[in-house]
């Protein structure tokens, strides 16, 4: 395909946002690419969009889940506006396919292509799927997962397992990493509290390293903290003589993670995805209040695979997690192991496999959905 009119939708938090981002940037490598991307107008997607040389146009839609029984029936009210609304955005814009990427944006939009005959995709990042998605998929052509057990989500769908797409930036960035843990330097700690950083993380994962320094262990840390709580860290860490590096949000995480001997983070699944691309052993502390618990089941699939240890927030204090820390830094054959295990998870060609499969959809006489096991069966061999 020559030519190829894109619209997005999704977004609210970078989870859903960066894998779009990562499919655009492929299928932008392939062929002529023109954008429409359908959002929220939430602050981190304005920030994160802006950069890019895309449409940009905001669609307001109520939550339907957790807003209660009136809130339920303002919701179920609001939706037909929101999908005439999508309707005149798509038909302005005449796109060849509709991509959805996760949030309640995306359901009047998928909708309305569904309504005009446009070639659909939904893609799901975590192995919960959420709301949104689920709801979602009954009108899309084709479902990314990133987890192999999401399919149970989606019975009598066409379910691609295909990974979690990861930024071409963080790719570069962390291309010439080691999986070992050099004896001759510091050990490097990265602490990821998310985008917008967590305060729970912050507290436990900044009390752990100050026993770790107080106790004599020698090691180096850089801390996301997230922008709300960048003095209150940065003082905590000064408070005992410790110099580490602070950072409200890291642009250049593919460097970091480069750097990185060890991460400690929550367990959202663009960050999971990236870690586990990159090869990283990794600590997870599972943001307790996720919809539906998925962070945890996220976290799980990494922790039965031996990449990485998860602990609950509610049960894991200072000491424990100071303990188990130590215990990985003093054990670099372990440290090894799990980042051997992490890039056994890791696809970092997924946004190349999904844009690969989208242009065929968008080739397939008919706007039929051609068949994609070839490409799904070649991930799978190169991950057992």
């Amino acid at each position: 395909m020559n030519e190829l009119r894109l619209v997005i939708t999704g977004g609210g938090t970078g989870g859903h946002i960066f894998p779009g981002i990562a499919i655009a940037e492929e299928l932008g490598s392939s062929c002529s690419l023109d954008v429409l991307w359908i959002g929220t107008g939430r602050d981190v997607e304005k920030k994160v969009l802006s950069k890019r040389p895309w449409q940009y146009q905001i669609l307001k839609v109520r939550p339907i889940k957790g807003k209660g029984a009136v809130g339920l029936v303002k919701s179920f009210f609001s939706l037909p506006v929101s999908v005439i609304k999508a309707l005149n955005m798509l038909r302005r814009f005449k796109p060849n396919f509709v991509l959805g990427v996760g949030g309640y944006v995306s359901g009047p939009v998928v909708l309305a292509a569904r309504l005009l005959g446009i070639t659909t995709a939904i893609h799901e990042q975590n192995f919960l799927p959420g709301f949104a998605n689920k709801a979602a998929s009954r009108f899309a052509d084709v479902i990314y997962t990133s987890f192999q057990g999401s399919s149970q989500y989606f019975k009598g769908k066409k379910v691609h397992c295909l990974g979690n797409p990861v930024r071409r930036q963080i790719l570069e960035d962390a291309m010439d990493l080691s999986v070992s843990v050099d004896p001759l330097r510091q050990f490097h700690i990265l602490v990821l509290g998310g985008s917008q950083g967590a305060s729970g993380l912050n507290r436990i994962v900044s009390s752990a390293l100050k026993i770790l320094h107080q106790s004599g262990l020698k090691f180096q840390a850089i801390h996301q903290s997230g922008p709300d709580e960048f003095s209150v860290i940065t003082d905590s860490y000064r408070s005992v003589g410790m110099n580490v590096k602070v950072e409200r949000f890291i642009e250049r995480i593919g460097i970091a993670y480069s750097w990185a001997d060890l991460i400690i983070c929550r367990a959202g699944a663009t960050t999971l995805a990236e870690i586990t691309a990159v090869g990283k052993p990794a600590i997870c502390i599972p943001y307790p209040y996720a919809a539906d618990g998925h962070q945890d089941l996220n976290a799980q699939t990494l922790c039965e695979a031996g990449a990485a240890l998860c602990f609950k927030e509610r049960d894991l204090g200072a000491v424990s997690l100071a303990s188990n820390i130590e215990a990985l830094m003093e054990d670099p054959g372990r440290l090894l192991e799990m980042a051997m295990r992490s890039k056994g998870l890791g696809n970092p060609d997924a946004a190349k496999d999904i844009a690969a499969s989208i242009l065929r959809l968008c080739s397939a006489d008919n706007n039929k959905v051609t068949d994609l096991r070839k490409i799904e069966g070649e991930h799978l061999k190169s991950h057992v």
